[in-house]
């Protein structure tokens, strides 16, 4: 068949067999189709360039691409690909180098996404403790697993929402009264939903640091209050490291902060776009992965650790380690921010910006927020101006206002100079 001349032809072909022309919901909305990356671009059907500030919700660390780990990649599956019998090439390699560098992991087992990895965390928890309740934190996406896809739905937010609606159609109704949803940053609530449920606790689910409505960093004792909690209430303290694993440090959030969960879940940028996740955690857990037994938690799949991604991986982790990597994502970060800053202090615009290494976020309300709340008071009709300006000239980010975006290691000091550039343009459109 042939290829179709433009991208909305594309879309509609793509409309035709698949519901709504794509697999994943956050692709709807585009008018583009990207065919091509390299480094820090991307290319649209139509041969346009952009800077890519997206890197695919935050798989891409080194760079689109990466010949190094490609032909890792290639080298692996030319020579053993799947066997479906025992430790794959590469496995024990990969799970030591995380278990060197990540706090919480004395063991570590391997999926295929991070909703794997966030369901196999609470079958760990409950199968470990006897218990069925699930805490989180409102607004934080873990997966979309029935167990924790409660909390975090934006079209039904309103000042007065339930905190634990479902995220989702199709999620078992029964499921939401197992979880017990708290305001970020809520040290009283946090104290009073232990109070209550502390006893039927199995887990308590947390990011680190929150990247699931932008930027929002947990406030002075907060991650140490829930610790001591989870400690004195015998509830399995799970960290979602999915985005900052292997992003914010090789070690994670938790080497940073200094706080230690007893479970922690992770992937995207730990194989730099091939798709591999996994749970790390202590070995009193850890060694409830089992398969088929009513005392143990099931851990199965066909292309859990997977030789070609566990290779991606591998050498990704390799580069991290050898190239010092995290200081060129901290310092293109910290140039983007105070550029953005600046540009918002010369513009006038009523925006905020913040972030962590090589992600930040512009929040279009008069103060950075706290908590989820306050995150989604930021002005939509604003961004969507500003947002519609960037990607006209060139510079490719989340569509929606607590989007947070981030670089990649190929990203140049000479692009951010030139992004921020492009958003002080955007900056006037979004107030015009």
């Amino acid at each position: 068949m042939t290829e179709p001349a433009d991208q909305a032809a594309t879309w509609r072909r793509s409309e035709a067999v698949v519901p709504r022309g794509v697999s994943s919901g956050h692709r709807v909305g585009w008018k583009q189709v990207f065919v091509r990356t390299q480094g820090a671009y991307i290319w649209d059907q139509e041969g346009r360039q952009y800077v890519d500030y997206l890197n695919a919700w935050g798989p891409i660390v080194l760079g689109h691409s990466d010949r190094r780990v490609n032909e890792a990649v290639l080298t692996a599956a030319n020579t053993c690909d799947l066997t479906g019998v025992g430790p794959q090439a590469g496995e024990a390699e990969l799970a030591e180098r995380i278990c060197a560098v990540m706090p919480s992991a004395d063991k570590v087992a391997f999926c295929t996404s991070g909703t794997d990895a966030t369901m196999h965390a609470v079958h760990v928890a409950r199968a470990a403790t006897g218990r069925l309740k699930i805490l989180k934190f409102h607004g934080s996406y873990h997966g979309w697993n029935d167990h924790v896809a409660v909390g975090s739905s934006r079209k039904d937010l309103t000042e007065g929402s339930a905190l634990n609606t479902p995220n989702g159609g199709g999620l078992h109704p029964a499921v939401v009264a197992d979880v017990v949803v708290v305001e970020w940053n809520d040290a009283a609530g946090l104290r009073a939903a232990f109070d209550q449920h502390g006893a039927e606790l199995a887990a308590a689910f947390t990011e680190g640091y929150v990247h699931s409505f932008g930027c929002v960093p947990a406030a002075p004792g907060f991650l140490e209050l829930l610790r001591e909690l989870c400690t004195a209430h015998g509830v399995v303290m799970v960290m979602d490291e999915v985005k900052t694993g292997f992003r914010a440090a090789i070690g994670g959030y938790q080497s940073i902060c200094g706080v230690t969960p007893d479970l922690t879940a992770f992937g995207k940028a730990v194989a730099n776009g091939y798709s591999l996740a996994g749970l790390a955690g202590i070995d009193a857990l850890m060694g409830h992965l089992g398969a088929y037994s009513k005392t143990e938690a099931t851990i199965d799949g066909t292309y859990n650790a997977s030789p070609y991604a566990l290779a991606a991986a591998n050498k990704t982790m390799q580069i991290m380690e050898s190239d010092d990597i995290f200081t060129t994502l901290y310092a293109r970060g910290e140039q983007m921010r105070t550029g953005i800053a600046d540009a918002i202090a010369e513009t006038g615009a009523p925006a905020t910006v913040t972030g962590l290494g090589s992600e930040w976020c512009v929040y279009f309300r008069p103060e950075l927020p706290t908590n989820f709340r306050e995150a989604m008071q930021s002005d939509a009709e604003m961004y969507g101006r500003y947002h519609a300006s960037l990607l006209s000239q060139g510079v490719l980010e989340p569509a929606f206002p607590t989007g947070d975006r981030r670089l990649n290691a190929a990203t140049t000091e000479a692009d951010v100079a030139t992004t921020i550039e492009c958003v002080r343009v955007a900056l006037r459109a979004a107030v015009s």
